[in-house]
């Protein structure tokens, strides 16, 4: 019913975190694994678990969005479920969890849970709201989402965009009316630091480009001019203030 798609490159003991926590469900999925080539010891780890693993693409290729795209395209089930190296599934129901909540709601399009982000000793759920025609910047993330995929089929992620084009993905089938079912239930523990993380403010100038395509009006640019200027501040912050003192305001910020 589920196909979960899990891309990595050089990120070996990542990688044998979210497998392991993909193979401890109590519901079997198929395990689509997308790697760039890796070099740090990652593809041997892939070899050592192939039996455990339904299809595998190892080779080069231009960011995490043409290897999430080669993923759909191989994946035999009805939903894609996207978890990235180091992210894990919140613990071993989830898989069942959501599999009786999909058999409810098979009109659903996309089914959207809650998650958690960890940095070091935080633990902190992360903001969710509901997708709307005032919406600017990703308002859940892809590691709680599950998305049929006929629709990832015909509307592939848009490779242009390096950091957001899940969000332009979900913004685009919002504006096609697709349905969005929301549940109260946690999918995922996210790890901090990925490439949106640590490029927070390229993150944003995508958003916007986006918002210029498919939410464009005077409210929303100002509301993600000020997003901008919220991050730029946000830097400075981080360069002038002592580490540890960022560290318990950088989730408020």
């Amino acid at each position: 019913m589920i196909s979960v798609v899990v891309v990595s490159l050089n990120t070996k003991d990542d990688f044998i975190k979210t497998i392991n926590s993909i193979l401890s469900q109590t519901k079997k999925v198929e395990i689509i694994v997308v790697d760039g080539y890796s070099k740090d010891g990652t593809i041997e780890e892939i070899k050592k678990i192939s039996k455990s693993l339904n299809k595998i693409i190892i080779e080069k290729d231009e960011g995490i969005y043409f290897a999430m795209n080669k993923g759909v395209k191989i994946a035999s089930n009805e939903w894609i479920y996207f978890l990235n190296s180091g992210d894990i599934f919140f613990d071993n129901t989830s898989v069942e969890n959501i599999m009786n909540i999909l058999i409810q709601n098979k009109k659903a399009d996309v089914i959207i849970g809650n998650s958690l982000v960890k940095k070091k000793n935080y633990l902190v759920k992360s903001p969710r709201t509901r997708i709307n025609n005032n919406t600017v910047n990703s308002c859940f993330s892809h590691q709680s989402t599950f998305v049929k995929k006929d629709l990832l089929k015909q509307h592939s992620f848009n490779t242009k965009f390096k950091y957001a084009s899940d969000f332009d993905f979900f913004l685009k089938l919002f504006k096609l009316n697709k349905k969005f079912l929301y549940i109260d239930q946690f999918i995922s523990i996210n790890k901090y630091g990925g490439i949106s993380d640590i490029n927070r403010i390229k993150v944003y100038l995508e958003f916007k480009n986006i918002i210029f395509m498919r939410n464009n009006n005077f409210f929303n640019i100002f509301k993600i001019n000020s997003l901008i200027f919220m991050n730029f501040l946000k830097k400075i912050i981080k360069l002038v203030l002592p580490t540890s003192l960022v560290e318990k305001i950088v989730f408020v910020l």
